[in-house]
This record gives structure tokens, C-alpha cells and sequence, in this order.
């Protein structure tokens, strides 16, 4: 699941600017002597010092019970909702115990409004700010003398509710309740389970595993089963021993798709996880209630938690990544960097994405001084020996002069046919014939295994949205550090652009380009948590690319012709296989047969004209089976006969 320390304040440093300026959520506290009941991670000393920004020695604590409320688990986060039990009631159906509606927690006195403020800012919207009376069971101690576990632990049996009793406040849930589980929050879990999170400090093997678990069973009640074989899933139930699923249509249930549709297409516009919609709309409510508060301070922690989760993804160094909203942004970005020289080349590839192609044609045809588009014509089927030897004698022959420069775009998949080239190697025939080298990977990341210290070009972008499970737009874009030089600007210019001979740090130019929807940038997180909860990157891609080449084999038996790839050197999550009995090679009926797919029939899958040929590209996904294939096959075989005849 998401990572779920989206409230928490990372360092003292970032929370000090973000408090200026009253964020209150409830009454006004008193300048002094305020008293507060904590129920979740203010419970622990050093998380509640860092958010007052100061070590508390004046404070003292004991431990405390809010009776006729209840503590439930946020879901997908680390921290609980307390709220009054008979609402708590309406997610708990099945009765609450006297434990149940009595929340343990710790009581604190001393706090200031300067305190209180600090508080009401890490709180957010989600909570408001409550007076109530608690009743404490132990005696009061300073904050620096206590162990808050070894606190609650002493405090023994509920005692009556008539006890002596202290005038405080508490947080209060006030978010939908929707968004809480059935559970009971347990500190003692949280901190053999999260706490390293919210501390700074790198979890031991052991908590990262309970960490992984943990997350398992909290994604909707799935957990991975060892010996389940390839993508394999098991509800976390009682029955889990015996009611093994495997990735297919019932993982449907994890996206937002329609269940009849039959998707055969994420390759264009991919499909979102629930588990990353939630994440986000939390995002999004918080942007929209607080809008200085997200954009100002709560924007760059997560930014940079993205980079480190997607350079860890691709291989990279942080400082090497930085995101923006999809593949084409980035070329064009690389591209108006560049200072263009006359006799300058541009290389592109005829099976080029058209909005690339489009941008190449752009860059060739625009101002007096610009480079000289020069194409590689690929028709496939083709091997990679084939693409290899075609790619250096064309490098070889451009008419190159002293003082320019060739730059090559360079498909890591192709778009239309969906086909793996050979771009490592291509890169590598760049350096040699001193070309600069840009990997168009829009299908790269959760499509393919990437690790850019090996293959080192000279820059890679991969849209996230189509193969990851973020939401659209979402993309990278690595730099290498020996080239950050040539990186001068965003696109388009924005406030990270310093003017010559200073220079920017590389992230910094990407860091705010403008005041847009920056919710989508920050989805990698949830992505790669619900991904590596559901098995990781390997058994995501085996499963897809096992099911395209059986799938493609089935639909080409299917419509009597036979897949583009024969030895898997082309093959990934996508597969190509051409249709017999179409006779116009005219956008027009493309577009009417796409239309038909999806009004009529309630499916998709690309259709698209090569080599005088006309295709179909299947893209293969967890959600998808062999049916599938079978049912789009049917539907394409009635369409081409019915337009025969």
C-alpha cells in the first residue's frame, strides 16, 4: 500500500516556515498550560518532540483513557482516527466491546499555543481539534523521563468512567468514515511495525519484513501465497489454504475498470490501482482544503520521496531522476536544450510514437538555424541483428562536419508494432560513433526490467502511467550527471532557470514548473507499494509476458494468420499479429473499427496499419486471461468478415 507517512512531519527544518500563520482547527488554546490527550503516534516522545520542534522539558505525562470513543486504523496509513464509539459503531458492525469503546492513550500537560499550532499543522484537515475530559491512571512524569510503552503497560484494568478526570483536547476524526477499517489501532504493533518510519532511520530486516506483511493484509485482504506458483494470491482468510487465485480476472477488483470491459489496451492510457486512487484523493482533499499549506510545504518532501522511490526502480542515483507528466514532455524537454547548429542531425525512426515523430519534424522545420531530420525505416518482422546493422551503417553514413552533432531518438519499445528493440546495445553504437543518445522508453518502467548505471545513455524518460498503475499524467525523466550541463531549463521556462555562469541543481529546474495537478507525479509511491504487495516486478512481468506470447499465439490461430515475433527477441507485454481481409489502409477505418470495439462490443485492443499490413497490438495485463484474447479475436474475426462482404 501507500506509504503512509503522508502527515508526517520528516524534519524540524520543513515544519518551521509551514506553522507561520494560524492553521487552527478548534477552539483557540490558551497562551500557556495547555492540555492534550494523543491516542496514536504523538504517543511516542521523540515523534511528539519533533513536531513541537522542541525537546519538551517542561511537559509532563501520564498515561490516560478516553472513554465512549473509539480507536479505528486509517486505512493504508499508519496512524488511527479516534472518534465517538457510536459512530465507530457504523464501521464495526459486529458490536464493540467495553475495550473497544475506552481508548489508552497518554494525557500531556504543559503545552503552548505555539505548540498547539504546531500540532493543528500536522493534524491536517482530517481531524479537528475537541475539548473532552479523559481520566488519567497513572501518575504525571516529564516527557523526558518516560517510556510511553512501559507507561500504558503499568496502566492495568479500565477503571470506572465516575473517576477523577482532566479537562483536555483531543484530534478527532472528522474525514469520511469510509476511510477507516474495522480494525483497532495497536501502538504496541505500530512500534514493532512503522515507527522507523517516522523516525529517520532505516528499518532492520526483520521490520521490514512485518512491514511487508502488514501491508499484505491490509490491501484489501490479500497476501501472497510462497506456494502459489506465478503471481499467485491468497485472500487473507480463513480459507486462504484453499482458495488460491492466480492474477487474472479477479484482480479486476483492484482497478476501476467496468467488469464486463475487456481491457487488451492499457499500452495507451494503462489503468490505476484503487489502492493509488485512494492515495491520492487524500492528496487531493488536502490541495484543495489548504491549498498554500500543500503547495508551499507538503509538495517537496513528497517530490522527493517520488525520486527516491523511482531511482531505486530504474537504477539510477536520485539526483539523476526528477518527474514531470509524461514521455513527450520530456523529449521535447531534452530537445529544447539543446543549441542547434547548422549541419546538425537529428535521427529518428519511422515505427517513432507520432507525437515524437511530430516533435522531430518540429525541431527540423523551425527557425532559420535547426538540425536535419534523418530517418531509419524499420519494417518489422525483423531481428535484432538486423535493427543493429541497419542502425550503425545509417550512423555511418550521415554526412557528419566538424563542430556538430548527431542526436539519436531511440525507441526502447516501439509504440506501433508494440516490439522490444535492442536499446542498450544502440546506445552503446551511439558512444562509438559519437552520437548523443535520448531512449524514448514511454513503455519502460513495469513493463520492463531497467537499470540505467549499466546501460548509461545520454537521457531516458518512461511515462509511469501506462505500465506502473499511477495516475495519467505521470512520467520520468533521467539525466546522467555528465550531462546535466546541457540541462539549462524546464519546459516550459519556470523558477528552478538561473541565468549563466551560475548554475541550478538539475532537480531544481523540475522542482515547480507552474501551479498544476501535481497529485498525478506523486502516485509512484502507492504504485510501487501495491505492485510489490501483490508479488513485485518480477512476477508482474512474467505473468504478462507469459500470457502475450500465448495469447497472441491464440488470436492469430483464431483470425488464420500468425504472430509478428517467431523467437521472442521482439516479444514483451505486448504482441502483434496481423489481420487478414482488411483491404483499406485508411485512418478513417481504423478509427470506426476501434469505435465499434468499444460501443459494440465493450473491449478494446489497438489496431494500426504497418508495412502496407494491417495489425492488431495486444497489451497484456495482470487483470487480463486467455479469454480475452479469444473473445477479442471472435469479435475482430466477425468485423473483418462482415466489412469483406
Amino acid at each position: 500500500m501507500a506509504s503512509s507517512n503522508i502527515k508526517g512531519i520528516t524534519d524540524e527544518a520543513q515544519l518551521e516556515p509551514a506553522v507561520r500563520g494560524s492553521v487552527w482547527l478548534g477552539p483557540e488554546p490558551a497562551t500557556e498550560g495547555n492540555t492534550a490527550f494523543f491516542y496514536g503516534t504523538l504517543m511516542h516522545p521523540k515523534i511528539l518532540k519533533r513536531v513541537i520542534t522542541h525537546k519538551g522539558a517542561e511537559l509532563e505525562v501520564a498515561a490516560a483513557i478516553l472513554f465512549d470513543h473509539t480507536r479505528l486504523h486509517v486505512k493504508h496509513c499508519d496512524y488511527p482516527a479516534v472518534l465517538p464509539s457510536d459512530i465507530a459503531g457504523q464501521v464495526i458492525t459486529d458490536g464493540l466491546s467495553d475495550d473497544d469503546r475506552a481508548v489508552r492513550g497518554v494525557v500531556v500537560k504543559g503545552l503552548t499555543s505555539r505548540d498547539v499550532e504546531c500540532l493543528d499543522v500536522f493534524e491536517g484537515d482530517e481531524y479537528s481539534r475537541n475539548e473532552v475530559v479523559c481520566t488519567p491512571i497513572t501518575e504525571f512524569k516529564k516527557l523526558s523521563a518516560v517510556d510511553t510503552q512501559q507507561l500504558l503497560a503499568k496502566s492495568g484494568a479500565l477503571p470506572s468512567p465516575s473517576s477523577v478526570t482532566v479537562s483536555t483536547f483531543v484530534y478527532k476524526w472528522k474525514a469520511p468514515i469510509t476511510r477507516l477499517s474495522s480494525e483497532i489501532w495497536n501502538y504496541d504493533r505500530f512500534l514493532e511495525e512503522k515507527v522507523w518510519r517516522w523516525l529517520d532511520r532505516e528499518p532492520t530486516d526483520e521490520e521490514q519484513q512485518e512491514d511487508m506483511t502488514r501491508q499484505r493484509l491490509d490491501m484489501q485482504g490479500i497476501i501472497i501465497a510462497p506456494e502459489g506458483g506465478e503471481g499467485a494470491i491468497l485472500p487473507a482468510s480463513d480459507d486462504a489454504k484453499t482458495e488460491a487465485i492466480t492474477f487474472g480476472h479477479p484482480t479486476k477488483k483492484y482497478f476501476g475498470f467496468a467488469q464486463e470491459y475487456v481491457n487488451l489496451n492499457c499500452g495507451s492510457f494503462g489503468g490505476v490501482a484503487k489502492a493509488v486512487t485512494e492515495y491520492c484523493d487524500v492528496l487531493a482533499r488536502r490541495a484543495e482544503e489548504r491549498p498554500d499549506l500543500f503547495f508551499r510545504f507538503d509538495y517537496i518532501p513528497l517530490l522527493t520521496q517520488t525520486r527516491e522511490r523511482v531511482a531505486e526502480l530504474i537504477g539510477a542515483e536520485v539526483d539523476e531522476v526528477v518527474v514531470m507528466q509524461n514521455a513527450t514532455h520530456a523529449i521535447n524537454t531534452i530537445l529544447h536544450n539543446f543549441e542547434w547548429k547548422d549541419g546538425d542531425i537529428l535521427v529518428g525512426f519511422s515505427t517513432s510514437y507520432y507525437a515524437v515523430a511530430r516533435t522531430l519534424n518540429f525541431f527540423t522545420e523551425h527557425g532559420s538555424i535547426h538540425p536535419t531530420l534523418s530517418t531509419i525505416p524499420l519494417r518489422f518482422p525483423t531481428s535484432h541483428a538486423e535493427i543493429l546493422k541497419q542502425f550503425r551503417e545509417h550512423l555511418q553514413s550521415l554526412p557528419k562536419q566538424a563542430g556538430t552533432k548527431v542526436v539519436v531518438v531511440i525507441d526502447a519499445i516501439a509504440s506501433n508494432p508494440g516490439v522490444t528493440l535492442p536499446w542498450e546495445e544502440m546506445v552503446k553504437i551511439c558512444k562509438e560513433e559519437n552520437a548523443w543518445s535520448i531512449v524514448d522508453a514511454a513503455h519502460g518502467v513495469g513493463i520492463t526490467p531497467v537499470n540505467l548505471r549499466e546501460s548509461q545513455p545520454d537521457f531516458w524518460t518512461s511515462n509511469c502511467h501506462k505500465w506502473l498503475y499511477t495516475k495519467r499524467g505521470c512520467g520520468v525523466l533521467y539525466v546522467p550527471r555528465r550531462n546535466h550541463r546541457v540541462i539549462r531549463t524546464s519546459f516550459p521556462t519556470s523558477w528552478g532557470y538561473v541565468s549563466p555562469p551560475d548554475v541550478q541543481e538539475f532537480h531544481k529546474i523540475f522542482d515547480w514548473t507552474g501551479t498544476n495537478d501535481l497529485v498525478p507525479l506523486l502516485s509512484i509511491i502507492p504504485a510501487l507499494d501495491f505492485r510489490q504487495s501483490i508479488g513485485g516486478e518480477k512476477k508482474i512481468m512474467d505473468y504478462c509476458d507469459k500470457l502475450a506470447e500465448k495469447g497472441g499465439k491464440r488470436m492469430a490461430e483464431i483470425l488464420g494468420t500468425e504472430v509478428m515475433d517467431h523467437n521472442g527477441e521482439l516479444l514483451n507485454a505486448m504482441v502483434d499479429v496481423p489481420q487478414n481481409g482488411l483491404l483499406k489502409d485508411h485512418l478513417a477505418l481504423s478509427q470506426a473499427m476501434m469505435q465499434d470495439l468499444l460501443t459494440d462490443h465493450d473491449c478494446f485492443v489497438a489496431v494500426f496499419i504497418h508495412d502496407e499490413k494491417w495489425w492488431i497490438r495486444a497489451s497484456t495485463q495482470i487483470w487480463n486471461e486467455i479469454s480475452d484474447f479469444e473473445y477479442v479475436a471472435e469479435v475482430l474475426k466477425r468485423m473483418c468478415q462482415e466489412r469483406r462482404s
